[in-house]
């Protein structure tokens, strides 16, 4: 969950809590009280800290394809998730992205690949697929990741491209 979401949570809570203690006080047409116990579990917050973004230009294209692999590319991004250590939590992003050139209305579609590690070591980082989401944090609340992916230039105009990748990271 990222930091607007675990905002927006709290606050619907919030307010979802306001009305229910007005409850509390009053009587039903019998003139007896009405008790409504109401409890949440707020967790704090996951903060997502990007420490590289993902290098596309420094990448030779092979067979018409830009390739960025997260397990041993020095132009992935890098993220870090920190949160409650020790927690379990869960990763989820979109696997496909449009990226479009704003001066001719083109647009590539970007495959992504994620890998994580509750060190800060690439090389052992596992990616994440379908199966692989739900990790942990480490014992000093830490989640790694590194963003890589391809995409398909063979039909691209020369420009710049522009697109966005979003992660989701919950706590199970």
């Amino acid at each position: 969950m990222n930091k607007n979401i675990s905002t927006f949570f709290l606050l619907f809570v919030t307010l979802l809590l306001v009305p229910m203690g007005s409850l509390l006080a009053q009587q039903n047409e019998n003139g007896t009280d009405v008790n409504i116990n109401v409890s949440a579990q707020v967790i704090s917050s996951i903060e997502m800290i990007t420490i590289n973004s993902m290098n596309l230009s420094e990448v030779e294209p092979e067979n018409n394809r830009i390739s960025i692999n997260p397990q041993n590319s020095t132009n992935a991004g890098k993220m870090i998730a920190i949160g409650n250590p020790n927690s379990e939590i869960r990763i989820s992003y979109l696997e496909q992205r449009e990226l479009t050139q704003p001066q001719r209305s083109e647009t590539l579609i970007f495959n992504y690949e994620v890998a994580g590690n509750t060190e800060d070591d690439q090389s052992s980082a596992k990616i994440l697929d379908r199966e692989n989401r739900d990790f942990e944090f480490n014992e000093d609340g830490r989640f790694y990741l590194w963003i890589g992916g391809n995409v398909d230039i063979s039909t691209a105009s020369p420009g710049n491209y522009q697109g966005e990748f979003t992660i989701d990271i919950e706590y199970i």
